[in-house]
């Protein structure tokens, strides 16, 4: 007679699905020698029952044990016992471009702004973009830029209107931000089971 299949080792799926949560506090509690306790608030990049990846401008060490506290946006805290195992660094510009104002231009509601192109010297940098208003803006970028060359803004709206204007950068600054790979010092089922209750958006590594 066959007998009915089974696997011989379950797998926790929850055990290796990392989710990406935004309504999850993320606070770090480190214990010097001397037993003084140092608070750190990190902002959440992914989540499982086994660990959390997080992001800190702050130098955090790596190979050491800390208190984790997470908090749900539902109330429910968690407070574990970990360990961080690994840091990667990564470093970006910030850089803020003025410009001759573009109110009519830019407030045309029946076209808005489809996208931003940045040039150095007629070269095309890759970049994000935010705080945007008639006469200035912020860019990212993951290069540097040399502020003493000439930059120009490409502004392109829905209905395929351009506008190329030069810019000057008026404040530029280098962001180091590090994130941390922190294992739990045990897995824990009831985190498992409160991420997947509580887990609203398929947005999951």
């Amino acid at each position: 007679m066959r007998q009915p299949y089974q696997r011989p080792d379950f797998i926790n799926q929850r055990k290796y699905t990392r989710f990406i949560r935004k309504d999850i506090e993320v606070t770090i509690v480190k214990s010097n020698l001397i037993g003084y306790k140092e608070t750190i608030k990190c902002k959440l990049i992914d989540i499982s029952s086994t660990g959390v990846q997080i992001s800190t401008p702050l130098k955090l060490g790596t190979n050491i044990k800390v208190q984790l506290i997470l908090k749900f946006g539902t109330g429910k805290t968690f407070k574990l016992k970990a360990k961080i195992l690994r840091l990667q660094e990564s470093v970006h510009y910030l850089s803020n471009h003025s410009f001759p104002a573009l109110q009519y231009f830019l407030k045309n509601k029946a076209a808005p702004l489809k996208s931003l192109h940045l040039f150095e010297s007629n070269q095309e940098i890759l970049m994000k973009f935010r705080d945007l208003d008639a006469s200035s803006v912020k860019i990212f970028t993951y290069v540097p830029l040399d502020i003493k060359e000439n930059h120009s803004l490409l502004f392109i709206l829905n209905n395929g209107e351009q506008q190329k204007i030069s810019s000057q950068i008026d404040q530029y600054q280098r962001l180091i931000n590090n994130s941390y790979g922190i294992k739990f010092e045990k897995m824990s089922d009831k985190l498992g089971d409160h991420i997947l209750e509580t887990q609203t958006d398929l947005i999951f590594k």
